[in-house]
């Protein structure tokens, strides 16, 4: 039997705490041991669960699947082994992955909303990109929402983007994120600490988001109610002892219900991406911005776009420009990503 195979079957066995089995891993050399009856477990409930373990088939299948996938497995007593996850007390023993993103890159969690205003999700999009462009990882759990946006982000710069699973590395979970799943395991990287075909369940989310805080330096939450699972994240990183960080919303807003709290609470108020530089990477500087080149309607259009969702007919309305010259020049100005169009004629500055 080898180390890995030993690893793979510590983490399919039931009734043993996440927790007794990173203990199990560090008081022992040789791991296998643990399931050849070598190894003196004091206790007899666990000892009992991993002497009685039965799932080598499924220990064969995993390894000969993340093959197939081209993916690779990684456990914690490995060099490959993310170097801040592994500081937190109930890191995971072993993680699937699939991307060539190295691990010992330093990133911020992005998270947020599933039902996101449009104004949180260009924020989203942008501070993920900025950050992503000066060589800072943008991490988040590939949800539907501000997490879709700020991987997008990502992948525009060189800091890229971890995606952190709640089910196996080849089940795409939401399907309609399929584009983006198959885009960071290609150019970023997906991380889980599920087998293949591990389907996505209730209780896997709020697991995966200690993932997602436990590779992280901070954690900045864009938008969020006081419902939202990304507030999970932001307490979590609080016991881990990284940096939390928010962004202030409209008071009568439920979408900001969380985000406002989380402030209140004690988390770092952000009001521009040079905050969160500060906080988390302060030996890192911003590009300069630089100058906006527009002709005059491109100025015109632009001016009449605002950060909050705008609608073209409001646009046409403002410029007194016909419908056609209008879109024609909202098509130049999304080129030039100085604007973001959204489904229904909706446009926001970016």
């Amino acid at each position: 039997m080898e180390e890995i195979e030993a690893i793979i079957a510590l983490s399919m066995v039931k009734g043993v705490s996440r927790h007794q089995k990173r203990t199990l891993l560090d008081g022992v050399e040789d791991i296998p041991s643990l399931f050849k009856g070598a190894s003196r477990i004091k206790d007899e409930a666990v000892r009992h669960s991993i002497s009685t373990f039965r799932g080598w088939d499924s220990v064969d299948r995993t390894i000969k699947r993340v093959e197939d996938l081209k993916g690779r497995i990684i456990t914690i007593k490995d060099t490959g082994y993310p170097p801040l996850l592994k500081t937190i007390p109930d890191a995971p023993i072993l993680l699937y992955m699939k991307g060539p993103l190295n691990t010992e890159n330093e990133g911020i969690a992005i998270v947020g909303s599933r039902k996101a205003t449009f104004t949180g999700l260009n924020m989203a999009e942008k501070i993920g990109e900025t950050l992503s462009l000066i060589g800072i990882t943008i991490v988040s759990g590939l949800a539907r929402g501000i997490d879709a946006y700020a991987h997008k982000g990502g992948l525009k710069g060189e800091g890229k983007t971890i995606g952190v699973l709640g089910c196996g590395i080849d089940v795409c979970y939401p399907a309609e994120n399929r584009y983006l799943f198959e885009r960071i395991g290609n150019e970023g990287l997906l991380i889980t600490e599920y087998p293949p075909g591990e389907r996505p369940m209730k209780y896997h989310f709020p697991e995966r988001n200690r993932i997602i805080a436990g590779l992280s330096k901070g954690v900045l939450v864009v938008e969020a109610s006081n419902k939202s699972g990304s507030l999970i994240t932001a307490r979590l990183a609080l016991e881990y002892g990284r940096e939390v960080m928010a962004i202030p919303g409209d008071l009568f807003n439920e979408q900001y219900k969380g985000t406002n709290r989380l402030i209140k609470e004690g988390a770092k108020l952000v009001e521009g991406i040079e905050d969160i530089v500060a906080y988390t990477f302060p030996y890192l500087k911003l590009p300069e911005k630089k100058d906006r080149e527009m002709d005059g309607e491109e100025k015109m259009v632009y001016d009449s776009v605002g950060y909050e969702r705008t609608h073209v007919d409001e646009v046409i309305e403002k410029t007194g420009m016909g419908a056609k010259g209008v879109l024609a020049v909202l098509t130049r100005l999304e080129m030039k990503d100085l604007i973001h169009g959204f489904p229904g004629g909706f446009y926001v500055k970016r």
